[in-house]
Order: structure tokens, then sequence, then C-alpha cells
């Protein structure tokens, strides 16, 4: 018996249900260096617990984790401040309010429909915010596609994912949307279809 004796049992199992999952271990090693494992995982593993939204006729996709409570609109519960910010009073508190549409460009003036639904969200950093939709189509379980290198970052979008019906949907991350507002001009709203 050595120092060493067992320890590649371990990363057996670890090949074995790798293997068993269709993806693969693979492991390089270089004398005084040292030793990198890699491992490779099918894309269809990728998978996200969303919320299926629809805004301004887009579907959207706002990962559940991200998700704290939805309710819905009311002009009693929208508070300006300044020229174009507004707040969302709910339980006692004041959370910033975003609407979707304008946000990624899809409508440019604030055209809700009387009862909106606003989804809170939280952020990285344990803020809150309040994203208005027009619409929550479902929960589901989506597969995340990467944009790839065809698409420059865009601010407050993850990735994108085919729901089964065919169409595309973006998969769109809360904290960089609040962040860093999206300017798009009306000619060329965001989107993946067109």
């Amino acid at each position: 018996m050595s120092n060493l004796s067992g320890r590649g049992v371990g990363m057996d199992v670890v090949k074995s249900s790798i293997a068993a999952l269709g993806g693969r271990v693979s492991i390089t090693s270089e004398p005084n260096i040292g030793t990198t494992f890699s491992i490779s995982l099918p894309l269809t593993l990728a998978v996200l617990d969303g919320m299926v939204v629809r805004v301004a006729n887009q579907t959207l996709v706002i990962p559940l984790n991200a998700i704290v409570e939805t309710a819905t609109l009311t002009s009693e519960n929208i508070k300006p401040i300044g020229h174009n910010t507004e707040l969302l009073h709910i339980r006692g508190d004041f959370v910033p309010l975003y609407d979707l549409g304008i946000q990624l460009g899809f409508r440019h003036h604030k055209d809700r429909a009387e009862n909106a639904i606003v989804i809170l969200t939280t952020q990285e950093d344990g803020s809150r915010a309040a994203l208005i939709v027009d619409a929550i189509m479902e929960q589901r379980q989506v597969v995340i596609k990467g944009l790839g290198k065809s698409y420059d970052r865009i601010p407050g979008v993850a990735a994108a994912t085919i729901l089964g019906d065919g169409r595309i949907a973006l998969i769109l991350d809360p904290t960089g949307l609040t962040n860093t507002p999206i300017s798009k001009s009306p000619d060329q709203p965001l989107s993946l279809a067109g």
C-alpha cells in the first residue's frame, strides 16, 4: 500500500456516470506541471427552469430562480419619480419598475394593458426589480442555446432557446437587463426571428 493507492477509483465512478449521460472525461498530464481534467456534456443537458412570458408579441423566458413573485399591476401601486422613472409600491416597499417591451425595444411608449402583469425579480446583490410583461404563458424547462459569435453581447439577454412549437425565445438575464437600459432605434427592435 502507498500514499497513491485508491486515487483512481473515484474518477472511474465519475467517468462512468458522465459516459452514461452521453458525455466524456478527458485527462491530460504533464510531468512537473500538473494534470488537467476536462468534462464535456451534451448541450441538451444544459437546461433551465423558466417562466415563458409574452411581451409585445414576443416570447421571452425569465429564469425561475430569479423570480420572487408575480402580481397584477394597477395604477395605484405605480409611483412616478423623475421624468422616466417609476417605482412599484408592493408589500410596503418601493421597487424599480421596468417595462420589458420598452427595455428591449419592442415598443417605445407606455402602451400597457389595463391589468398588466409584473414579475418581481431578485438581483445578484440581493436588491429587487419589477418587470412588466403582457402575459405569463407557462412555466417549463428549456434547453439553453448560446447566441454564439454571430451576435454581440446584448445586455439583459443571456441566451436563447427553441420552444416546442419551433419558436425562438430569448432567455433574459434580469440583472443585466435592469442595470443597463437597452436603447434600440424604433426601426430595429431586438429580435432573433428577423
